[in-house]
């Protein structure tokens, strides 16, 4: 891993996750504070950023532990919610009294008893001037093709990466209007930003798009945005006003699939494609006429924004993306190009091939139901991988300790005790299964826990508000408010621990006895051994067999620090796109240039990202086209 900037990732999904989650706490809470350093209870409150964002009618409250912070100043609120984010939740100070505001210049005296409207607002900020882009998009193909001119647009591109590099590091922890919009999330010639809202009003930018509601892209989104119309998918609107009280007005709801004008950007036309990553995540597909061609026809620019997502057939198959269309008028084959596709690459590193959701929900989901049993049964799936992993010989070992890699410890309780695993002569009692999520996303890991286990679903009542505006009729028909009415349980990924399982298990003894955790992350993959990750040929990513990842029961083994009542398990399921999935997408369409936007502080990753995306366009005029398999696999 020598080639990737690994020092964010460290912890995973949830380490990003966490670091947005406290970034926008101080966000909101600096918008709630007023002259006197306390909060201003009829705004936006912390409750609106966490996976368990907590709402309170009297102000707002910590994300984690839903405690009041009315009152509480900046600083100490931030305190608390970081303390709590690491599971030492810490006592607030006593809050202060709110002084009376100063008071206000106005050219009428307002009316006595009455507030100035303007007493709270914050003053309106003329537009900071974003980044300069390095590249030159809607030029005629061939134009400037020149060697000295492709060796200076390197040099550029490349200063333009460090130079983006180095400010976001020096704007570190200062407000927005301190902040410049980097080049990758300005379109340039569009009037366009995308999930920019970190660096407020951005010179020239009439439109701001949203990809999906996870806190790395909406960061900076508060209750008092005023600096233009925000376009999303429904879903995520919803979450905007509902969690973060955007004013309705700017918020602005659209359809999949349905081509728009974007007002204020001189003709530009927007179809939004499902992201296949968390509800309402978004591609966008951006077309403007920028000239016309040599025959007389429109030339028209076409930019594909990934946001985050996870590549399937589904979009190398889209009709608006397919390499080959056929011309309506004449009935040809003609070519469709994507001039520009904003990628995710979050896993562009031959390490993370990692298997499909399929697989690991149908493993996770057979093995819940192996143990659900209400007695040790040989001849179940659970049984018999655990047979076929320890060897034969080991068989009566395996019944009597339940698992060779997991401890057996002793209960703290004496009931517990008879109740272990094959030692409860009148069963095994009742499995709980918990799985982490964000904000929003894995919902699809738990649906699938969910049907198999024929089970409701729990989740705190914050947790269930943000259920109950993803308009999935499936999953509010499973939501329970009663966490003894549910076998599956839904909490905050960075809470799955085996440590803290058995602490959450006693919670519900004796209606559960036994608990399973979830950790859902690509990051927990590793591929085999047989694989070689260090700089493969495309054409073996493409088609050797050994690089379509499987996943099955027998590749679940707990976490250490599990136990016999409560196992962890880190399981390789991702809502973004895996390296192999990324080299499909990008050799089967027409990509002309790739601009990657994550895990792009470091110049040895993005050089090797670059690297990468060369070989992929080789690859492709070398071998053409990537053609999908006509089984229907991906």
């Amino acid at each position: 891993m020598d080639d990737f900037d690994e020092d964010l990732f460290e912890e995973g999904d949830e380490y990003l996750e966490r670091r947005y989650m406290e970034e926008q706490a101080l966000l909101e809470a600096d918008d709630n504070e007023g002259d006197d350093g306390a909060f201003r209870p009829a705004d936006a409150s912390f409750a609106n950023v966490s996976d368990q964002a907590g709402s309170s009618d009297n102000g707002p409250a910590c994300p984690i532990c839903s405690i009041s912070l009315k009152g509480i100043n900046e600083q100490d609120a931030g305190v608390h919610v970081n303390n709590c984010l690491d599971g030492n939740p810490t006592p607030l100070p006593e809050p202060k009294i709110p002084q009376p505001p100063p008071p206000v210049e106005a050219t009428t005296k307002p009316e006595a008893g009455i507030a100035h409207p303007n007493q709270f607002r914050k003053p309106n900020r003329a537009p900071k001037p974003g980044q300069a882009s390095p590249f030159t998009f809607g030029q005629q193909a061939g134009s400037g093709g020149s060697a000295f001119n492709k060796l200076m647009s390197g040099h550029a591109e490349d200063a333009a990466w460090a130079e983006a590099a180095a400010s976001e590091h020096a704007s570190r922890g200062k407000p927005s209007y301190q902040r410049t919009c980097p080049f990758y999330k300005i379109l340039p010639g569009l009037f366009i930003c995308v999930d920019a809202f970190r660096y407020g009003a951005v010179e020239g930018c009439q439109a701001y798009f949203l990809s999906h509601f996870h806190s790395d892209h909406y960061v900076g989104l508060t209750s008092s945005w005023s600096h233009g119309p925000i376009y999303c998918s429904k879903v995520t609107a919803n979450l905007v006003r509902q969690q973060l009280r955007v004013d309705p007005k700017y918020v602005v709801g659209l359809e999949f699939e349905q081509t728009v004008d974007v007002p204020g950007t001189k003709g530009v036309k927007m179809t939004m494609i499902s992201a296949n990553h968390c509800p309402g995540s978004s591609l966008f597909l951006f077309e403007k006429v920028v000239g016309k061609k040599t025959n007389g026809e429109p030339r028209l620019q076409r930019i594909l924004h990934c946001g985050d997502f996870r590549a399937c057939r589904m979009h190398v198959q889209h009709p608006l993306l397919i390499p080959d269309v056929q011309d309506q008028l004449s009935g040809k084959s003609k070519e469709q190009k994507i001039d520009v596709c904003y990628l995710d690459t979050t896993y562009l590193n031959p390490k993370y091939s990692f298997p499909s959701q399929e697989n690991v929900i149908k493993a996770c989901a057979d093995m819940c139901v192996s143990l659900s049993k209400h007695s040790v049964d040989d001849s179940d799936g659970w049984e018999q991988m655990k047979k076929q992993r320890a060897g034969e010989g080991m068989a009566k070992f395996i019944r009597k300790e339940s698992q060779p890699e997991i401890k057996q410890e002793p209960a703290d309780e004496g009931e517990m005790e008879d109740l272990k695993l094959g030692k409860n002569p009148h069963g095994r009692g009742r499995l709980l299964v918990i799985v982490g999520t964000y904000s929003i996303g894995k919902e699809r890991i738990c649906l699938g826990i969910a049907r198999a286990l024929n089970s409701k679903i729990y989740a705190p009542p914050t947790k269930q508000r943000i259920v109950a505006a993803l308009e999935d009729p499936e999953l509010d028909a499973l939501m329970t408010s009663d966490p003894r009415a549910a076998q599956v349980h839904m909490t905050p990924l960075f809470e799955i621990r085996a440590d803290t399982l058995d602490d959450y298990l006693k919670d519900y003894f004796p209606h559960f006895t036994r608990a399973v955790g979830f950790r859902p992350s690509g990051w927990n993959y590793r591929p085999p051994t047989s694989r070689f990750t260090d700089s493969p040929t495309v054409q073996t990513v493409l088609h050797s067999e050994n690089w379509k990842s499987g996943f099955s029961m027998r590749d679940l083994v707990p976490q250490r620090g599990s136990t016999s009542r409560a196992s962890c398990f880190g399981v390789p399921y991702s809502e973004h796109s895996s390296f192999r999935e990324l080299t499909m997408f990008c050799c089967a369409l027409r990509i002309e240039k790739i601009i990657p936007t994550v895990n792009v502080g470091s110049k040895k990753g993005r050089e090797r990202m670059k690297w990468w995306c060369e070989r992929w366009l080789a690859e492709r005029r070398k071998n053409g086209l990537y053609k999908l398999p006509e089984d229907g696999s991906w």
